[in-house]
């Protein structure tokens, strides 16, 4: 029922902009046969994203009724019993696959990649046989599981926010969640030298959530204590991997080569790979014989988990960031997850871990609504339409 309501408010937001509307081109998206209810049927949304290039969300949020149920909180939404992915009305499918075209200001983990929407911005499922199951690929959930950028900015605010808000801690502590891994690893150098050049003496440590490059959209984090004195060579380096099948995680190599080449050393001096640190966690599952739609690309929730946790423990525990051994660092990142572990190096069951990333996914799309509801409005977040509640 309030995926039809919601339904016929877009359908009666569109006719009032095509009463109403003065854009030039509107009437070129009619032909003869058209009438208007047709065209808010069919291609009204796509034209009004079309001729709104840049705000066309934000004036559909400007309908209160829209707005509610696009911000409506994960409480008020059914779920796909198998696959976990959101049941959303129609047009609000099509809303965010046509949204999602907007560079940096998609709207997390709804849209369907541009190869799988229809020309109405419908999202279009693989032709089947009435007794085949529909074919699956990864590719069908990039748009629903994947951090996209819009996300990655929200968890790298998140990350900030824990930063400016806590209490001075005992080593400081830089956020670098800027460019793929090696642009991240020579900010930490450059930001360092910064701190050196105006006699900074203090250990400093960076925590980085990246991807590791443009051609590896896995995701990892990384913590890094250095000596402003010495920025050309960290006094540590800890590479979390949210895949770790036992023994050396699957970008070791890479990672190493990564460091060397922004840390590099003269001739006869060890690479500075050489004090790399494994500080992994085993939370990230593929290929272990489950259905595509079971496949885990939450990379970007764990990783941001971790980096959280490391915040925790450089203010409880600045000594072990300092000399503790790898092991312990570990355990007490893990004990610090509680939303993926039951306790130190004891992770919750696959059930809940997916149950979790549902609950964050849905809520980092929201995140996204409100700052654009606020945006529009100008509005504090007490006044956000009825109904529609802040994510946890």
């Amino acid at each position: 029922m309030a995926n039809q309501l919601f339904d016929e408010a877009v359908k009666q937001f569109l006719l009032n902009w095509m009463e109403h509307a003065t854009i030039s081109g509107l009437a070129n998206s009619f032909t003869i046969d058209t009438t208007p209810h047709s065209f808010v049927e069919e291609g009204a949304l796509r034209t009004f994203f079309r001729l709104h290039v840049e705000d066309a969300l934000e004036l559909l949020m400007t309908d209160r009724v829209i707005a509610r149920h696009l911000l409506r909180p994960i409480s008020e939404v059914y779920f796909e019993n198998d696959a976990y992915e959101p049941m959303l009305a129609r047009f609000e499918r099509r809303i965010y696959n046509l949204a999602m075209h907007r560079e940096h200001l998609e709207v997390p983990f709804r849209y369907s990649s541009p190869s799988r929407q229809g020309d109405y911005g419908d999202t279009l499922i693989p032709a089947v046989t009435s007794d085949e199951p529909i074919r699956e690929d990864i590719g069908m959930y990039f748009g629903t599981r994947r951090s996209d950028e819009t996300a990655l900015s929200i968890l790298g605010g998140q990350l900030r926010r824990e930063v400016a808000v806590s209490a001075p801690s005992a080593l400081p502590i830089h956020i670098i969640t800027e460019g793929y891994m090696t642009e991240s690893l020579q900010a930490v150098r450059e930001h360092a030298a910064m701190l050196g050049s105006i006699g900074e003496t203090q250990p400093q440590c960076f925590i980085i959530q990246r991807r590791h490059a443009a051609d590896d959209r896995h995701l990892g984090a990384a913590l890094l204590l250095m000596d402003p004195q010495h920025p050309g060579r960290p006094q540590r380096i800890i590479f979390g991997d949210t895949l770790n099948p036992g023994g050396q995680p699957p970008w070791w190599d890479k990672f190493r080569a990564k460091i060397d080449s922004v840390f590099a050393q003269p001739e006869g001096v060890a690479p500075v790979s050489d004090i790399l640190e494994d500080g992994g966690v085993k939370l990230q599952r593929l290929h272990d014989g489950v259905p595509v739609r079971h496949q885990d690309i939450d990379c970007a929730f764990y990783t941001a988990s971790m980096c959280r946790s490391l915040i925790q423990l450089i203010h409880e525990s600045p000594e072990l960031v300092l000399t503790g051994d790898i092991k312990s660092i570990v355990s007490r990142m893990t004990a610090g997850m509680p939303e993926y572990y039951e306790e130190a190096d004891q992770p919750r069951s696959p059930e809940l871990v997916r149950e979790e990333n549902v609950v964050r996914r849905w809520n980092t799309g929201q995140e996204a609504l409100r700052k654009i509801w606020q945006r529009q409005t100008n509005a504090p977040k007490a006044a956000l339409p009825l109904k529609a509640v802040a994510a946890s």
